[in-house]
């Protein structure tokens, strides 16, 4: 099963509860169930879980509704952790807490919001690979394939907004990286390989409020530098060169879709729902060098990212609960880590989770 999503901004009602009346035969007035509703907000990547988990269990939990938003990562720390009208029960989220959102407590798990005196408990929900894409059959495309796929370093250097200089300086071997390199100062296919075209390349991504492009910064640039500690150079997407971004996943497929010279990133899912348009580009873990010098690339699928040999793109996702909550949700986690929730996080592109994290994602239900 695959789910379709039309944008990630608005609130998606995935089933209307329609309250009963009940008649009393001696005329007496028409009572109603009470609808208890869980509101879901944050990261367009968890987006399918939580569709998928809210629309099965809101069917057999008729007095409930569930109401799944986007907004990214940012939005899903902030509204889980607000007490405001904005606040949502369940805030997901592609990465880790940060510190200058929310204290980790001792036991690893529960946070402390710095905005609030609102403790939450974070659940990993499912395993992503965080995929790399081109349009199917494009130019970019067939680049690729004929390098065999791509390593990080190359990754590095296509994104980065540091110069060419900058970068030898901090480590990469631009003799291996970019081997047809013609010194033009731009940055091509070309240059990666004689079998390519010497066009630009285009870049697509997540924007500065997603999850994934805070994951995906770290694990291609300089960590530090992507971070903004204080010492370092700051390192991040090249803008100056038309960083294209969106909120909106689908718009990021849209775009690569139009462009068969732009490269970009998201969740496994997204790649898996577009396979029809998009392939995936093999990954060579290797920060100094080129594919043709780092060994063989891996492709993501549930195998590579279950077992990490997708790395360092294999990462878990998650859902934070407000524990004032608890009564509420309990039951809809309950469903989530049952044998049914993980074949929908199965079927809707990721990986289930193993027994023993199952496990202990049960034992943290307040």
């Amino acid at each position: 099963m695959s789910l379709k999503r039309n944008g990630i901004a608005w609130t998606l009602v995935l089933t209307m509860m329609v309250a009963g009346f009940a008649g009393c035969l001696d005329g007496d007035s028409d009572t109603n169930d009470e609808v208890k509703t869980i509101n879901i907000a944050g990261s367009s990547t968890v987006y399918p879980v939580a569709s998928a988990w809210g629309q099965a269990y809101q069917t057999v939990n008729t007095d409930v509704t569930v109401t799944v938003a986007g907004g990214g990562s940012g939005a899903g720390a902030s509204k889980v952790c607000s007490t405001d009208t904005d606040s949502v029960h369940i805030g997901d989220m592609s990465r880790d807490w940060k510190d200058s959102e929310a204290t980790r407590n001792a036991d690893g798990y529960t946070f402390d919001c710095l905005n609030s005196d609102v403790t939450v408990t974070q659940l990993v929900v499912a395993v992503d690979g965080l995929s790399v894409v081109v349009k199917k059959g494009g130019a970019a495309d067939q680049c690729l394939n004929s390098m065999g796929g791509i390593s990080m370093a190359q990754l590095r250097w296509v994104f980065s907004d540091w110069t060419e200089s900058e970068l030898e300086a901090d480590g990469l071997d631009l003799n291996s990286t970019t081997p047809n390199n013609d010194g033009d100062n731009l940055r091509e296919w070309g240059d990666l390989d004689a079998s390519c075209d010497d066009t630009e390349i285009t870049l697509w991504g997540a924007d500065s409020d997603s999850g994934t492009y805070e994951y995906f910064g770290e694990q291609v640039f300089c960590k530090n530098c992507f971070s903004g500690k204080e010492g370092y150079e700051y390192e991040g997407f090249d803008t100056e060169r038309g960083y294209q971004n969106s909120a909106d996943d689908n718009q990021i497929v849209k775009g690569l879709d139009g462009d068969e010279n732009a490269i970009g990133y998201f969740g496994y899912a997204y790649y898996e729902e577009n396979a029809n348009k998009l392939n995936v580009v093999a990954i060579a873990n290797n920060d100094t060098h080129g594919v043709q010098d780092a060994g063989s690339a891996v492709v993501p699928n549930e195998q590579t990212v279950a077992d990490n040999s997708y790395a360092p793109l294999s990462r878990a996702i998650y859902m934070n609960v407000n524990n004032a909550n608890w009564d509420l949700v309990r039951g809809f986690f309950e469903y989530g880590y049952s044998e049914e929730g993980m074949e929908q996080v199965s079927d809707v592109g990721y990986v289930a989770l193993p027994d023993d994290m199952i496990e202990d994602m049960l034992a943290r239900l307040g």
